[in-house]
């Protein structure tokens, strides 16, 4: 079965950019990425500013989120540890919560350097700080066991606080953040894409 996950990646990611709600010929997708200029003007932004984007976006978090599982897996020698059921992911939350509903006013639809660097920042401290509490209990509790139920406590304590958070802000910044909370990978431009996957590789080849 592993040998079919590498060729299945590549047909999806050739998917993703020949396939979309505007049509495109297969023809047309080619010449585009080999640097010609398409039939249409339009196809050039989307193929470029959009579904390339948007597959390697995908393509890296996808393999960020798998080596994550895998190391905290092994290190909690533990099957079902992951970053949703240690909390990190609700720290996450947190985080971007925090600087959305009482940070100023934004938009997460119109990303710039400003919020889409506030976003990282946020997530990055949210999910460090679930992290550093959680190596702290794993000095005072030996059991793996437990430190799971410590984990999905966290969780639930961030989501109690992210539900207060929202219910105290305005109506636009619970708007920007349910969409924020949706997930989607069109807010990586092509322009914000070599940091994004510089950062993001450099992770992957610590981890490894």
């Amino acid at each position: 079965m592993k040998k079919y996950l590498l060729p299945l990646t590549l047909l999806l990611f050739a998917a993703n950019l020949l396939f979309g709600s505007v049509t495109i010929p297969v023809a047309e997708v080619v010449r585009i990425l080999c640097g010609e200029v398409g039939g249409h003007p339009a196809w050039n932004y989307i193929v470029w500013e959009s579904r390339l984007p948007s597959a390697l976006t995908a393509w890296f978090c996808g393999s960020a989120l798998a080596v994550c599982g895998l190391l905290l897996q092994t290190a909690f020698r533990n099957p079902l540890a992951g970053p949703s059921i240690l909390g990190i992911n609700s720290g996450a939350s947190l985080g971007v919560a925090l600087v959305m509903l009482c940070g100023s006013s934004w938009s997460v639809t119109t990303f710039n350097w400003g919020s889409f660097a506030s976003i990282l920042a946020g997530a990055f401290a949210g999910s460090m700080s679930v992290m550093a509490l959680i190596l702290f209990l794993s000095t005072l509790v030996r059991s793996n066991v437990l430190l799971l139920i410590a984990g999905i406590m966290i969780g639930y304590v961030t989501s109690s606080a992210i539900s207060l958070l929202n219910f105290f802000a305005t109506a636009e910044g619970v708007q920007s953040y349910m969409v924020w909370g949706m997930g989607h990978f069109g807010g990586v431009s092509l322009r914000q894409l070599p940091a994004f996957a510089l950062v993001t590789g450099l992770g992957l080849v610590c981890a490894l």
